[in-house]
């Protein structure tokens, strides 16, 4: 965002309603020397509650934009995004499944896609694969998920043949302090929608029996074919009054 550019659009279009400085101020409940900085250019200085509730008064309304060097954290995303099906792509094909990227559907206005499609010859069993670089909307990501449960296995059967005895759905999130957050703030919704965790996916994955539903959280590769490592996570010791360590 143009900090001098919002400035003078604020100002123009105060003055175009008539209003001082001390107008504006009250009608966004804040300061007149709040309006004045902002009319600056100098946002540095506010909050961004702050210049929200000016430009809610004006009827303007900011939208900040995210950048990292130059404008490439689209790009940035869609690489983790794509680092992520990569892995979970080799996961499968090692335990000798048959994968399908990004399969996409179009039914009756139920539109959506799956990032990884696994099918299991042996066992008639599919596996839908979301994958995540970011938690951030649960309900609609799991709404999105219990969709395309209910809707992938019949098309699929339509135009593969594929008769599933058994449907999966496995949540791929990449392994950050974020989103371990988000799950554990959500706990009790991830533990009814997808109690599986790493290691009953992964002797899953290497022997399906039955339906599964879990979330992994998956490092992604470097750069040298390494992985990186999980995000660091902190301990609590409980604390015990009165006793004392020699």
């Amino acid at each position: 965002m143009d900090d001098l550019r919002l400035g003078a659009l604020v100002r123009t279009l105060r003055r175009r309603l008539g209003w001082r400085q001390v107008d504006l101020a009250r009608r966004a409940g804040v300061s007149q020397s709040a309006v004045s900085r902002l009319e600056t250019g100098h946002l540095d200085e506010l909050s961004l509650s702050t210049i929200r509730r000016i430009a809610a008064a004006l009827e303007i309304t900011v939208d900040f934009a995210p950048r990292w060097r130059g404008g490439e954290l689209a790009r940035l995303l869609d690489e983790g995004h794509a680092q992520l099906v990569e892995v979970a792509v080799r996961d499968l094909r090692a335990a000798t499944w048959d994968v399908t990227v990004e399969y996409t559907f179009n039914h009756y206005g139920d539109r959506g896609g799956v990032d990884v499609l696994g099918w299991h010859p042996a066992t008639r069993t599919l596996l839908l694969v979301e994958v995540k670089t970011r938690l951030v909307d649960i309900q609609g990501l799991l709404g999105s998920m219990d969709r395309k449960r209910r809707v992938v296995p019949a098309l699929i059967g339509a135009e593969r043949g594929w008769r599933p005895a058994a449907v999966a759905r496995v949540l791929f999130v990449a392994d950050t302090t974020a989103n371990r957050d988000a799950v554990s703030r959500h706990a009790a919704t991830f533990g009814a929608a997808l109690p599986g965790r790493a290691a009953a996916i992964r002797s899953w994955i290497a022997a399906p029996s039955g339906a599964l539903s879990g979330i992994w959280f998956r490092g992604m590769p470097v750069a040298g074919g390494k992985r990186r490592a999980p995000a660091a996570r902190r301990i609590r010791v409980p604390s015990h009054g009165g006793d004392t360590l020699h």
